[in-house]
C-alpha cells in the first residue's frame, strides 16, 4: 500500500481496489476498522443530540422523574 493521498475522487474506488487485492484473512480486521469507525461516527451523533437536547433543557427534570420512578418501585417491592 502506498502512503500517498489520493484525489477525493479516486479515493472510494482506490480503496475497493484495496480492499479487493488483500488476502483473505486481512479482511477479517479490515470489517472491524470499519465497524468501528461507524460505531465513534455514530457514537459522535448521539452525543450531538444529547448535548443539544440538554442545553434545550429537555432533561431539566430528569432528576426529579428519576426519583419519582426509584420511589414507586420500592413501594411495589414492599
Amino acid at each position: 500500500m502506498s502512503p500517498t493521498l489520493t484525489p477525493l475522487e479516486r479515493k472510494r474506488p482506490a480503496l475497493h481496489k484495496l480492499i479487493d487485492e488483500l488476502p483473505a484473512e486481512e479482511l477479517d480486521l479490515v470489517e472491524r476498522v470499519l465497524a468501528r469507525l461507524e460505531m465513534d461516527r455514530l457514537w459522535q451523533q448521539v452525543q450531538e443530540g444529547f448535548t443539544q437536547d440538554w442545553t434545550e433543557g429537555k432533561y431539566a427534570r430528569l432528576d426529579e422523574i428519576i426519583r419519582d420512578v426509584r420511589t414507586e418501585l420500592k413501594q411495589r417491592a414492599a
